[in-house]
């Protein structure tokens, strides 16, 4: 049996302390025309990612919409889940959308989505056996996770069947790890944390920065 729940994990009495749920939200505009690409010079459709605490995330989908996410992190109390529409955190990004792209302006945004994520007190996945080796759980991909759940697959599969590989010697398998406290102390350090990483973030975006000088 695998318990591959992340977000959900704390539903499971076994795994209520290893993570917690938080939220994530996305915008998409209208599909963009080849006058905003010549102005936004963004031809390569590269993925992009900023380097605040709370990051914005985005790129260009298939159908030449411009996708963003990130920013304000929603987060609930006790096993509440239904947390997935935000107008502030849907607010906040179209708002710093049109900040970054000016030519964008004009654009409508048609889309807009969240979702929970899975958050493990020092922010680091965590997989392994609970109980016995018949149950395995893989929990805590918290943004960049995502990149990795295919390795996890892999982990998982090694686990399952007992097998001692370089996947099962990750660091991230079987480790005892901080767990979360109960409620409510476990929301008050989730708003904690929250406001000090905004905090950060709007120093320094606030901090001048230096013209770099041409000859």
């Amino acid at each position: 049996m695998v318990f591959a729940t992340n977000a959900y994990s704390h539903l499971i009495p076994e795994l209520r302390r290893k993570q917690v749920p938080a939220w994530t939200y996305m915008i998409a505009t209208e599909p963009l025309s080849d006058r905003h690409f010549a102005e936004i010079r963004w031809q390569e459709r590269n993925g992009v990612e900023d380097a605040r605490n709370l990051i914005h995330y985005y790129r260009i989908t298939p159908d030449n919409r411009l996708s963003m996410g990130g920013g304000p992190v929603g987060l609930t109390y006790g096993d509440n889940l239904e947390l997935d529409s935000s107008e502030h955190a849907w607010r906040h990004l179209e708002e710093h959308t049109r900040q970054l792209f000016p030519a964008l302006q004009d654009v409508k945004i048609t889309h807009r989505w969240g979702e929970p994520f899975s958050v493990t007190m020092d922010l680091t996945p965590a997989l392994g056996y609970l109980g016995d080796s018949r149950a395995v759980y893989s929990l805590g991909c918290i943004g960049h996770g995502v990149s990795t759940t295919h390795q996890n697959a892999k982990t998982i599969t090694d686990l399952l069947l007992e097998r001692r590989t370089g996947n099962t010697a990750c660091p991230f398998v079987n480790r005892k790890g901080i767990g979360w406290p109960p409620e409510p102390l476990r929301s008050a350090i989730a708003q904690g944390l929250r406001a000090y990483l905004r905090i950060e973030d709007w120093a320094y975006e606030r901090r001048p920065r230096p013209i770099d000088s041409v000859v």
